[in-house]
């Protein structure tokens, strides 16, 4: 069964495909609201940050930010005891606000989040202003970016951010995974990293480093993963395709990307590198891939193919997959404004949420899948 969640009539989506939108009770969903959804948000434009009660279906309007994109929000999330963070702007930099809804106290620190681990205590950080000028629909409007001219900077890259202290250092930089780059001609290009994930146990951290000479060309990709103080830095696969990812556990991750001449899910060794093929039952198509708490199961879905997004499941056990719905993509809202699934586990597991806009606007759907998990 599926029902949107989100009110009707208003633009609303949750964000990214590796975050949790429910709350560790499941009474409570988080997600964005904003004014329109045709064009890029501008410097300015800002998204309401809403708590849904999922019982009553009541909805309070927590905060406004004008850190924010169609792909990703503002990068709101859950941490431990009732509290939530997401980021925003003060000063003319990017922040993070972290947001005690139990006491309704504010703190904020001074770096954006990018992946938070798992026990709340550490977050990573990146360049915003800087992806949305190489990546655009993934970084925000608003902010200069202090490197714009530099095209693998020294002082930036990723950085780690206690959560706690809000103290925060660069762990990786850009410079330093330029003298990793084997190909003469990257020197010329210009250089940036998105996609960071912590590991479940939290000792390990992933993320993509992404580079191209010009804003029109296409960007290539290398897969990175390191110790959350940068130490223990491996330079995974020598590909130059990757997307989107997800750990298995602590030493092994899931990842879309060609390796060995062939394109689609890999498993891949995070200490050997050494890669196996998932499986030739699941779809070789690139899409969002996230584990279920048990490790069982796959969530994922796909691109637009004539003109709607499939919404999966992969059964590992048994190595089949499940298309549990198709849903309408308007071609209007594509590129950096585009509304993928991005399904993601719920709390209990038989529960899902994804964005989709599929009645003609962005909304948040709720998902039971309990009848395919048995």
């Amino acid at each position: 069964m599926v029902k949107a969640i989100s009110p009707e009539g208003r633009f609303c989506f949750f964000g990214y495909y590796d975050k949790c939108g429910w709350d560790e009770s499941g009474e409570y969903h988080l997600f964005h609201e904003v004014d329109f959804q045709d064009r890029p948000p501008a410097a300015g434009d800002r998204a309401r940050i809403c708590l849904l009660e999922t019982k009553t279906g009541r909805v309070e309007v927590l905060d406004e930010t004008p850190a924010w994109n169609f792909q990703q929000g503002a990068m709101l999330q859950w941490l431990p005891d009732r509290r939530i963070i997401y980021n925003s702007v003060r000063g003319g930099d990017f922040i993070s606000v972290i947001h005690d809804l139990k006491s309704g106290r504010r703190s904020e620190l001074p770096r954006p989040v990018s992946a938070v681990s798992r026990d709340g205590r550490l977050a990573l950080s990146l360049n915003y202003a800087r992806l949305a000028r190489w990546r655009p629909g993934y970084g925000y409007e608003g902010v200069a970016d202090p490197f714009e001219h530099q095209k693998w900077p020294e002082a930036d890259g990723v950085y780690l951010v206690d959560l706690e202290t809000g103290g925060h250092r660069l762990v990786i930089s850009l410079a330093g995974l330029l003298e990793l780059r084997p190909e003469p001609e990257t020197r010329d290009s210009f250089g940036w990293v998105n996609h960071t994930l912590f590991s479940p146990d939290g000792r390990r951290f992933i993320f993509l480093n992404r580079w191209k000479s010009g804003p029109k060309e296409r960007h290539r990709t290398r897969i990175f993963t390191a110790n959350p103080d940068g130490s223990g830095l491996h330079d995974l696969v020598e590909t130059q395709l990757v997307s989107h990812f997800d750990w298995k556990d602590g030493r092994e991750l899931l990842a879309w990307m060609e390796y060995g001449g062939k394109s689609g899910f890999w498993l891949i060794d995070d200490r050997t590198g050494h890669g196996r093929f998932l499986s030739e039952n699941i779809q070789f198509l690139d899409g969002h891939c996230s584990y279920s708490p048990d490790r069982k199961f796959i969530l994922l879905d796909t691109y637009p193919q004539a003109g709607q997004r499939s919404l999966k499941l992969f059964d590992t056990v048994r190595d089949r997959e499940i298309t549990t719905g198709e849903y309408f993509s308007p071609p209007e809202i594509t590129g950096p404004i585009r509304c993928d699934l991005h399904p993601r586990w719920g709390r209990p597991p038989n529960l899902i949420s994804f964005d989709s806009a599929h009645e003609g606007y962005r909304r948040v759907y709720a998902a039971d899948i309990g009848e395919y998990l048995g």
